[in-house]
């Protein structure tokens, strides 16, 4: 009997494969994998999960657990993860707005604290298009000026996010507007190659300057290249 199904096994059984991960191709054939809908990963936010139990209470936006970790001591305010994520990182990158005004409430939040890559809470919100975080976090004194390891300042990212309203906010609060990267690039020439001809239209309107004269059109981006 057990020879039977033994040999029933094998006249089903899938090819054996080089490599274990093409051995899942006969089980994702099995569940439908392909009849499923991809997860899109969000940009910005691959990776940014967390690790501890305060981390994670601020990443899900209950602000009581984060408020019982801080208040009963078991975590301090700016205590981080190995890459040195902050709870209000968290809180900024999966945009929870409650958490973010609790922390930035307390004196002892470090605002302005740089993760592994460089980046403030306020540069993380601005990455995740998350408005309300930023708002808040400026309306607390975020520093606008502090560029991460690649040389980027929040306004830089908002460029590339096309997110005319953050941009508004960042300019309001005195960021600058030709802020260059590490490789000499303004917010301006930044939404030239990327297309993105209503943000420069938005910040030659806010006193940008405009390189060599160009004003933004379909062909900037050549101009740029050449």
């Amino acid at each position: 009997m057990q020879d039977h199904f033994e040999d029933d096994a094998l006249t089903f059984r899938a090819p054996q494969r080089t490599r274990w991960y093409t051995r899942l191709w006969p089980a994702c054939l099995g569940h439908g994998c392909f009849g499923r809908k991809r997860r899109q990963f969000q940009l910005y936010l691959i990776g940014y999960d967390p690790v501890g139990h305060l981390q994670r209470a601020a990443s899900v936006g209950d602000v009581a657990l984060v408020q019982k970790f801080i208040n009963g001591s078991e975590y301090h305010i700016n205590e981080s993860d190995r890459r040195r994520r902050t709870s209000l990182h968290y809180a900024c990158a999966h945009n929870h707005p409650n958490v973010v005004a609790w922390l930035v409430s307390n004196d002892s939040t470090d605002i302005n604290i740089q993760d592994d890559e460089g980046c403030t809470p306020l540069i993380k919100a601005t990455q995740r298009d998350n408005v309300e975080c930023v708002s808040i976090l400026l309306k607390q004194g975020a520093d606008p000026h502090i560029v991460d390891f690649g040389g980027d300042a929040a306004l830089h990212h908002a460029v590339v996010q096309g997110n005319i309203t953050i941009a508004g906010q960042l300019l309001k609060y005195k960021a600058n507007i030709d802020a260059k990267t590490e490789y000499g690039v303004t917010p301006y020439k930044l939404a030239l190659y990327g297309r993105q001809h209503q943000m420069a239209e938005f910040l030659i309107k806010n006193g940008a300057e405009a390189h060599l004269g160009m004003k933004p059109n379909r062909y900037s981006f050549f101009f740029l290249q050449s």
